[in-house]
Parts: C-alpha cells; structure tokens; sequence
C-alpha cells in the first residue's frame, strides 16, 4: 500500500518560526507514517541526533520536488498540499499554480483586514488552519467556514526546566527575544527597562533580536517611545548594541546574543528571572513566548492576538492595559493589535524583582501549562483537523 503523503508549501529549517514548525510538523508527520513532501529548505537544516533517521529520506527527496516548480502551467499533484499564506490571506506567487489534492491553507496572519478577492481566493481550500484562536476569529468575521484552530507547538524534549550556571552571576536577568520589528514592540522593551534599570542596576536585559530580515528593523522608526531607531550596521546587521547606547542604556546594562542556532536557546533562558514580550500583534501564540514558558521562565505578555492562547490566571504576568492600535490610528491593518503600557511594564518587573518566591511561582506554572504544547499533542490536533482529507 502507498503511503499518504502530505506536501508541505514552505522553507523547511530556516532560523525562523516557518523553519522552526516545519521541521517540527515534517518529524511528527513521518513517525505517523505520513510521508512529508518538502519542497524548500534552508541550506543546512539543524537536526538532533533522533531526528536526522527520521526526516532525513524526506529531505533527500526535497530537490527532486523543487525541480517540480520549474515547471510551466499547473503542478497538479495526487496527495494533499499545505499552502502557507502570507499576511491578509495572500498566497505566494511561486506556489499559486500548485494543487494539491486537496489545497490546503496554513495561515499565521497579523492583519485584521483581508481584502474580498483574497477571501474570494480563500475559499479555493478545502480548509485553512490558523495559528491562532484570534486568526481563525478573524477570518470567520470575514464570512469563511472552512476554518479550523490548530496552534504551533514547542519542542519539550529541548525546551524545560533546568539547573542554572550563573552564568550572569546574581544579575536579575530579563529576557527579550524575536525578530527586531515594531509589531514586536521591542521599543516598548527598551523604554521599560531603561526606567527599571536606572532603580536596579543589577538588572541585565539579554536580548535576542537579530533575524534573517534586518530590514524589519526598520520599522521602529515609527516608535513614539523612543528618540533613535535602530540602524543596520556595515556588515548589513542590526547595531542593537548602538541602539541600546542611543537610547541611554549603558554597555553594561544589556547584553546582545546575536544570532545563535534555536537548539541553543534552552540554555540561556534557564539562565534568566523573566521573559518580557510586549507584542503588538501575534498572528500564532509566539514560538518565543512558548519556548520561554516551557523553561519555566516566568513571561511578561501583552494580552493580545496571538498570546491569548497563552495566558491563564497565574501562568504569567499579563499586560493587561492594551490601546487598541487599530481603531486609535484609524489603521485597519492594525485592527486588534494592541499597545502594551511602559508603566504596566515597569510594573510588572517590579512584581517580578521584589517578589521572587510568587516568580518561581509562575514560572512552574508556565512550564505545567506547557506540557500540553509538545509538537506530538498539536501535530495530532493538526492531523484530526486534516483527516478526512488523508484518509
């Protein structure tokens, strides 16, 4: 009997949250006997030693499948097809002419607002899976049905609970990771903790920002929070270091990570009191923000989007006062999003600093919480969702 095959329309092992879940939906996949069909990777794909047995054949097959799309006319393949689309419901050029039997959309969007041909569109798939309650909110809002909620999971064979080094001595280390972009809100992260520092000088912000996309940078330009934006340095990288000094943050209040493999985070959040992410909008529930969690790292969240998912009543410290972005602005792009107070921020890592035993409090918590998030229990739920189509 052949085996199902599944194809999966996106960059497989890229260092960013796409190559992070398809390399972790691609393993899930092949241990239930679904054969992924990868049709891009990133130039080398970070695997553990488990893993590699398992997905490596279906890498092998990955350029036989990219010369697919070299092609003219219609790829028209006999197994289901996972498209990725963009932002608004948009899908990308070089799979439109793909079809899979059937389509089917994976969707981590950040706007609210999708154009009508793209809803149009939308309905080309047998059903799209969002990465957020608020995303498959959203698009029923918009008049779609085919619509199902089936969020990222974390890697907990990497990502829990461990002994701490001390690496940064007794520094009350706050944590900040993410791609460097407004939607982030990395300049609320900056206008916090200078405030939070100049009382606690022992206080250390690790970041970790840097991305393939440096160019996102750009759009805390548009902070009003802060009087330098981030420039992009001559080796084409972020100068976070020189962002930090712009804004009135000595060298020795901060210490930039740069960019570092994913299977290396556990061992520098284990090293830290908290997590501040301060999102804008999360289309998914922040593979960040899960990651942290499941290290039993207590995380600072804005109650908005994507990190709704997340937060309980004593799993984290929510940023409970969110401006509602889009409807402040008039921007409908921006509908949902919401703008964290610095005050609350500051608020918060005080709670955190002068209250360490309800900390470690939150943080078990999380990591409880979290133990219902591994790749196995949300691929499943991903599979259910799709199984009348792989039957």
């Amino acid at each position: 009997m052949t085996p199902q095959r599944l194809g999966i329309g996106w960059q497989v092992g890229v260092q960013s949250g796409w190559g992070v879940y398809g390399v972790n939906l691609a393993l899930e996949l092949a241990k239930r006997g679904i054969a992924p069909e990868i049709f891009f990777t990133a130039a080398n794909v970070t695997l553990r030693q488990d893993q590699a047995p398992v997905l490596g054949p279906h890498l092998e097959r990955q350029r036989a499948n990219s010369g697919l799309l070299t092609t003219d006319g219609i790829l028209n393949l006999d197994y289901p097809f996972l498209h990725a689309l963009s932002d608004k419901l948009g899908l990308p050029g070089t799979l439109a002419r793909v079809h899979g039997k059937p389509d089917i959309g994976v969707v981590f969007f950040e706007s609210a607002t999708i154009p009508h041909e793209n809803i149009a569109h939308a309905k080309r798939f047998a059903v799209i899976i969002a990465g957020s309650s608020w995303n498959a909110e959203v698009m029923r809002a918009h008049g779609l049905t085919n619509v199902r909620n089936c969020p990222q999971g974390v890697d907990l064979e990497v990502f829990a609970p461990g002994p701490r080094q001390k690496i940064f001595g007794d520094r009350f280390v706050v944590f900040a990771g993410g791609k460097l972009e407004y939607r982030k809100g990395q300049d609320l992260t900056v206008a916090a903790f200078k405030r939070f520092h100049a009382k606690h000088p022992d206080a250390l912000l690790v970041s970790a920002w840097h991305s393939p996309w440096p160019q996102l940078a750009q759009t805390l330009s548009n902070s009003i929070h802060l009087e330098h934006g981030p420039a992009i340095g001559a080796n084409g990288q972020i100068d976070i270091a020189g962002w930090f000094r712009a804004n009135g943050i000595a060298d020795d209040g901060v210490v930039d990570l740069g960019a570092f493999p994913n299977l290396e985070t556990p061992y520098i959040l284990r090293e830290v009191d908290v997590a501040l992410l301060p999102s804008r909008c999360e289309g998914g529930t922040n593979l960040v923000a899960m990651e942290c969690m499941a290290c039993g790292v207590p995380v600072i969240l804005s109650r908005n989007t994507g990190h709704l998912d997340l937060i309980q009543a004593d799993n984290c410290y929510p940023l409970d006062l969110q401006i509602p972005i889009g409807a402040v602005t008039g921007q409908k792009d921006r509908e949902g999003w919401g703008e964290s107070s610095i005050e609350e921020i500051v608020v918060r890592l005080e709670e955190a600093y002068t209250n360490r035993a309800e900390l470690a409090k939150r943080g078990a918590a999380a990591a409880k919480f979290m133990t219902g998030w591994g790749w196995s229990a949300q691929v499943g739920h991903f599979v259910a969702a799709i199984s009348e189509f792989i039957s």
